[in-house]
């Protein structure tokens, strides 16, 4: 698995599995560029597709700057970043060259990069519109997945260089045949005209969303000799990281940057590809590979056991059709695969398997000293549901519990419910009463020793469901039974909170919204007492809706040549979150705290790109693993160049493209365990269905069961 010194001076592509030591070998590399060759920090770019797989760079880097290590030099730093990141700032850089060239009614005029809320701030009004019309009448999709899936539509194609109508064109003849088909393509059209109307009120009011960033990127920064020029004389040193996980865009990129480096190293995991749902195009690193110099192949494992191992050839064997087909049973025996652990009891309902998870990771904990941050729980997808009763569960034998789920809605999180709820009863002259429901939510997650119960009881005479306004009443003033019920320590932080509100609403000046969510969670949610204190998920909920809220403000701000309205900024930022917006990445939310057990979807935990001594695998009788999302507007294999133009999506393509994201899926984590996988399955699902999903036919078959 040891591979030599990579050359300095020539361009370098590297290939294997996840665990091989690639990444390793690039860190090498870049401490022999620093140290040895004595090439600036400014000359060498690490290039990623996303921030969070920078962490091993950044951790290397600043290894130099403490008493432990000598190993980097002090200058210049190294740039570190993304390609999205790299198009905005060319962007911005040579915007006075471009913007006349653009299409933009005031080429003269600041452009406005917009975020992905203030994206969907802005496209929400032209969807309501034609959801008024009834053009989504014949879809399942809510109003803010349409938002999101036709901002999606427009990234893609951005992204693999399609034009609009091309996109559409693209999507209608992925519209799947029957009686549905009319409703479908009427929706597309819909959104077709969105993204018309979208794209011509960027270019009216010189904003740039992530599609036309990318767009002006490619067709003006790339094809203009003098920023082009300028561009790739700004790095000498390539380290390309992940390369399978990046889009067609990036790729070319690096492809006509190559010839102008002094050396380049290309890294790419095998079996991967995991971001195409997000506009990745693993088939364009055979391309990059074939523009290398020097190609070299890392195999085996720094990460698995080699019963791990063992389990990864098997499952790579069930999909493999030229050696054995699925009518063929294995024979190896269960005793043959030690890494997986099955339960010994059937269980018929999905809390039963919860309940024996739970005792799982406490006996993995205090018998076997195995670290809670070394063990992950995966599912499909992780609902409210499953989440709040892993923890309960958790709770009893004192394990943390941290999640992630980068898709959710802002709204979607308690932490992040409770800091809305509270901002409308803080700003009154909003003319927006939250409801009775929902500051009963906001009592139970802010006070930490307020049940449900007694949060209902005391929010229902503190906040009468009738009331019209935002006035919360007095502890103190409720009749003596009230209080008993409620307990004088709950009514105690009530009234804190209460007064801090209070004390809120009586300053004469205007606090920004992230300003004030910021002050909250300090002066208040953070302290002994209070909900959000011992909660490492809900502070960094707090800390995502601060910064969401702040560069919604900013954008606003840069929008708009008179300055935004604070009241109006804050009531709108507000409507926004509450309609169902998706929130941007939010880097600290992919760190997860090492005393922590880590719960997410099983595809979160392979973008952290990090590997654990121990996986539970939850419901893997769920067709959830094998199916994709229901996403009616858009399509993440029909939007690609890889894509044959005119050729309609057949249910062969659809079983295909399942049969290989389910192998790559089982490989991907299974190459990221280092000892043992726990397999939980019910016969009945969260929602009641009894269930036999294709993963749990794969892992019978693996047992000989």
């Amino acid at each position: 698995m040891n591979t030599a010194p990579i050359d300095t001076n020539r361009r370098h592509f590297l290939y294997g599995p996840f665990g091989a030591g690639k990444t390793t070998a690039a860190i090498e590399h870049l401490r022999r560029l620093l140290r040895t060759e004595r090439v600036r920090g400014d000359d060498i770019l690490v290039l990623l597709p996303q921030r969070s797989l920078a962490a091993p760079y950044h951790e290397a880097l600043r290894g130099g700057q403490t008493m432990r290590s000598a190993s980097m030099p002090p200058g210049p730093m190294v740039r570190v970043t993304t390609f999205a990141s790299l198009a905005q700032q060319s962007v911005e850089l040579y915007w006075p060259l471009l913007a006349p060239t653009v299409g933009f009614a005031d080429p003269g005029r600041e452009p406005t990069f917009l975020t992905l809320e203030t994206s969907q701030y802005h496209m929400a009004p032209l969807v309501d519109a034609a959801i008024d019309d009834g053009a989504f009448d014949g879809v399942r999709v809510e109003r803010a997945r349409v938002v999101s899936q036709v901002l999606d539509n427009l990234n893609k194609a951005a992204l693999h260089g399609l034009g609009i109508d091309e996109a559409y064109e693209r999507l209608e003849l992925a519209a799947p045949l029957g009686d549905q088909r009319a409703a479908r393509l009427n929706a597309l059209r819909a959104a077709r005209r969105i993204s018309h109307q979208f794209r011509q009120r960027c270019l009216q009011e010189t904003l740039l969303d992530f599609s036309l960033q990318i767009l002006i990127f490619n067709e003006h920064v790339l094809t203009n000799p003098w920023s082009r020029t300028h561009l790739f004389r700004t790095h000498r040193h390539l380290i390309y990281d992940n390369a399978e996980e990046d889009t067609r865009s990036a790729h070319q990129l690096v492809a006509a940057w190559l010839p102008h480096l002094d050396s380049a190293l290309i890294i790419a995991d095998s079996d991967a590809g995991y971001r195409t749902f997000l506009g990745a195009d693993p088939q364009g690193v055979n391309e990059l590979r074939d523009l290398c110099d020097v190609q070299t192949v890392m195999d085996g494992s720094h990460i698995m056991t080699p019963s791990i191992a063992h389990v990864a050839r098997r499952v790579d064997g069930v999909f493999d059709a030229r050696r054995r087909t699925l009518s063929q049973p294995l024979v190896e025996l269960e005793e043959n695969l030690p890494a997986l652990v099955v339960p010994d009891q059937h269980f018929r309902f999905y809390p039963q398997m919860l309940e024996w998870a739970a005792a799982q990771i406490h006996s993995l904990v205090n018998d076997q000293g195995v670290a809670p941050g070394e063990i992950a729980v995966l599912a499909p997808f992780v609902s409210d549901a499953l989440r709040f009763s892993l923890q309960t569960a958790l709770d009893r034998y004192g394990i943390a519990l941290a999640t992630h789920r980068p898709s959710r809605a802002l709204q979607d999180e308690p932490a992040a419910r409770t800091l809305l709820t509270l901002a409308r009863l803080a700003h009154p002259f909003w003319g927006m009463p939250p409801a009775a429901t929902d500051v009963t939510l906001a009592l139970t997650v802010a006070i930490s020793d307020l049940d449900p119960v007694r949060s209902n009881l005391l929010s229902t005479k503190v906040y009468p469901p009738r009331r019209r306004d935002n006035e919360l009443g007095e502890f103190g003033a409720l009749a003596e039974e009230i209080r008993q019920r409620v307990t004088y320590a709950s009514g105690e932080h009530y009234t804190r909170l209460r007064d801090w509100l209070y004390a809120y609403r009586s300053e004469t000046t205007l606090t920004p919204l992230d300003q004030f969510f910021a002050r909250l969670f300090g002066e208040v949610l953070s302290q002994p007492g209070f909900g959000f204190h011992d909660d490492r998920d809900a502070a960094r909920v707090a800390s995502q809706l601060v910064e969401s809220a702040r560069k919604f403000r900013w954008t606003l701000e840069g929008s708009q040549s008179g300055g935004v309205d604070a009241v109006r900024f804050g009531r709108e930022y507000v409507l926004l979150a509450e309609s169902g917006a998706i929130g941007a990445l939010f880097l600290p939310g992919w760190q997860t705290p090492a005393e922590a057990v880590f719960l997410a979807p099983a595809y979160t935990f392979l973008l952290r790109n990090r590997a654990v001594d121990v996986q539970f695998w939850l419901d893997i009788g769920a067709t959830s693993w094998w199916e994709r999302l229901y996403q009616p507007l858009t399509h993440p294999y029909v939007l690609s160049m890889r894509w044959q133009p005119g050729a309609p999506w057949t249910d062969r393509d659809e079983f295909t493209t399942r049969q290989d994201t389910l192998r790559r899926l089982l490989l991907g984590l299974i190459r990221r365990t280092r000892r043992q996988i726990f397999l939980g399955a019910s016969d009945y699902s969260e929602s009641g269905f009894e269930q036999s999903g294709p993963l749990l036919t794969i892992v019978n078959r693996l047992l000989s069961i």
